[in-house]
């Protein structure tokens, strides 16, 4: 069995989710391995959770967690007749390896299968978490067959606010589709503020986004993308689902590292998706 370091422990939300507790100079992170879900992440130089938590959250394994960063692979958003945003956030995923040093704690994660409805490749997954003063979070996708294979993914991460309506998104440039109006092709606007239902895929794909509430702000790096999703269900479509409720919407935004144009691998290339969150 693998030997965790000092500042990793177990823990568990239900029968079925199994977490791993981080605490070390720099931070607090909790970890599902059910999905490979950061579910909290707070660094001590603050104190302030960074990461949304829906209190009507289901761990029964009915559908995929409501919090954190969901890990979408190997597609991204609905695709008819299979789980939407792909299979690997409910499943069961190992710890690979796990170190510390003085700067930050790391943890390798893979799932225990990889085999799932709608995709045909063979691929291996891992999700690599580091953990100092600020979150790395590298998802690498391996061709580890002989053909070449297409897939999407995202690092479709909920940040926690205190209320949507003061928040402004700034960094992003140039355009966007807006599901909510067809996908239509519009400019990003200037201010970037949050007014109603908002599900758009910016096809500029910039490294660095900020997420600005009065005196607070939350960095979002990201690297190896082709996108960045912004979303928001608003007040309706919040209130209908069953694990956020009508108020939910108030406190989290999601803003999202993504590849939803396709990336093709190669036999034994690899690709990786990188969100890094101060």
């Amino acid at each position: 069995m693998l030997e965790l370091p000092a500042s990793i422990t177990k823990g568990r939300l239900s029968d079925l989710v199994e977490t791993l507790e981080i605490d070390n100079a720099h931070a607090t992170v909790s970890i599902s391995l059910w999905g490979a879900q950061i579910m909290s992440f707070k660094p001590k130089h603050d104190g302030r959770e960074r990461l949304f938590k829906s209190n009507k959250i289901v761990l029964d394994g009915s559908k995929s967690l409501r919090a954190g960063v969901p890990v979408c692979w190997p597609w991204f958003a609905q695709r008819e007749g299979y789980q939407k945003h792909g299979y690997v956030r409910i499943r069961n995923w190992q710890v690979l390896s796990a170190t510390e040093s003085d700067d930050y704690t790391e943890i390798v994660l893979s799932p225990l299968d990889m085999v799932g409805k709608g995709f045909d490749g063979t691929a291996e997954l891992s999700l690599t978490v580091r953990v100092g003063r600020s979150l790395s979070i590298t998802l690498t996708t391996t061709n580890s067959g002989k053909d070449a294979f297409e897939f999407n993914t995202a690092l479709h991460t909920y940040f926690l606010v205190d209320d949507v309506n003061d928040v402004e998104l700034k960094g992003l440039s140039g355009k966007y589709s807006d599901k909510t109006r067809n996908w239509a092709m519009l400019e990003t606007p200037e201010p970037y503020r949050f007014t109603e239902e908002t599900d758009r895929i910016h096809l500029n794909p910039v490294k660095h986004v900020t997420i600005v509430e009065g005196d607070a702000q939350i960095g979002v790096e990201s690297a190896g993308h082709d996108s960045v999703v912004v979303w928001n269900p608003w007040a309706e479509n919040s209130a209908n689902m069953r694990d956020m409720g009508p108020e939910a919407y108030l406190r989290m935004l999601c803003v999202e590292t993504a590849v939803t144009q396709g990336k093709t691998l190669q036999a034994n290339e690899s690709h990786s998706l990188t969100q890094i969150i101060s």
